[in-house]
């Protein structure tokens, strides 16, 4: 069994970074990757269920991405391996495009954050007169995603890492409802008085390991596992 993972930051591992590298290295470093990788929830529960897994999720990837990815993985996907396809959805409102010259995929989140006036400028247009088509992009990358693993017996566990809208389909595999990771950790860390968030807003290693044991419960009860 592996477990094939899907999403934005929350899923990538950021701000997971090894204590034994030379300071100055971030978390994208080539030697942070094992740790980082470790330590994320998908890690995490692959670990608990003693499997194998592959991470592609990507920092600041949209909806978009994550069906594109899970379609660049399925086409290479053989129908006898034993795959659970695991998501985080992220905040409805991004955007991502492949880049041909470059060969990858660009994310606005990391664009807009650059001292680009024009790009400021339209990138607020286009979020104020898109709304309702981020909300449609997301809701046919689910739809998506859930019809392609039901029709090919494929198992799926899925849950919002960051604010979304509310889930249109009712899938029964779906962790929290409407809920989402960063919310659920932040009342967690009140409630159970232990940090499990970063400073950047990521979860830390107790926070993936945290919600991992979530998952798994969830998993185990609703028998995905």
């Amino acid at each position: 069994m592996k477990l094939v993972g899907f999403g934005c930051s929350f899923t990538y591992g950021s701000e997971l970074l090894d204590p034994d590298l030379v300071e100055g290295d971030d978390g994208h470093h080539y030697d942070n990757i094992p740790y980082r990788e470790k330590h994320c929830w998908l890690g995490q529960l692959a670990e608990m269920l003693g499997c194998s897994f592959d991470n592609r999720a990507s920092p600041a990837g949209s909806n978009l991405f994550i069906q594109e990815e899970f379609g660049d993985w399925f086409d290479m996907h053989s129908p006898d391996d034993d795959d659970i396809v695991c998501i985080g959805w992220t905040n409805h409102l991004r955007t991502s495009w492949w880049n041909d010259e470059e060969f990858r995929w660009m994310h606005d989140g990391f664009i807009r954050s650059k001292d680009e006036k024009h790009f400021h400028a339209s990138f607020k247009e286009w979020i104020t007169l898109s709304y309702g088509r981020c909300a449609q992009a997301t809701n046919h990358a689910k739809l998506f995603i859930n019809s392609v693993c039901q029709v090919n017996n494929i198992k799926i566990i899925q849950f919002n890492a960051l604010d979304n809208i509310p889930t249109q389909y009712k899938f029964p595999n779906y962790h929290q409802g409407d809920q989402n990771m960063q919310d659920v950790l932040r009342k967690e860390t009140i409630n159970l008085e232990k940090n499990f968030l970063a400073l950047g807003g990521h979860p830390n290693e107790a926070g993936h390991k945290h919600y991992a044991k979530m998952l798994h419960c969830w998993a185990e009860v609703k028998k995905i596992l």
